[in-house]
């Protein structure tokens, strides 16, 4: 399997939405071994989908398939992050190492 896949996700990003993102993301991983995630149509996100985005790593780690953001954090993602602790300076390459963080290592 070579495939990729875009996964838009766009809106509210937040434990309200959290099991249909979670549903969205194990679609993609079942026809995929690249996945992409589009987040810059965002309205808002919450550590719910930082949360979600960590595991969809993990578990495309465990199954030798990769998750990739579409862009660098910007918008609120950057928000995001930064309400999380990430410096604003720092929040690209902070979600960049945890998303390239194998299964079970610390980011």
């Amino acid at each position: 399997m070579s495939s990729s896949s875009v996964v838009p996700l766009g809106g509210s990003l937040t434990i309200a939405t959290a099991e249909a993102t979670h549903a969205k993301l194990r679609e993609a991983f079942g026809g995929a071994s690249a996945i992409t995630l589009d987040c810059s149509q965002a309205s808002e996100i919450d550590v719910t989908f930082l949360q979600l985005m960590v595991s969809a790593q993990r578990t495309a780690a465990r199954a030798g398939k990769t998750v990739r953001l579409a862009a660098p954090p910007d918008g609120v993602l950057a928000e995001a992050l930064r309400r999380c602790g990430f410096p604003p300076a720092g929040a690209a390459a902070a979600l960049a190492e945890i998303l390239a963080s194998g299964p079970g290592q610390a980011p």
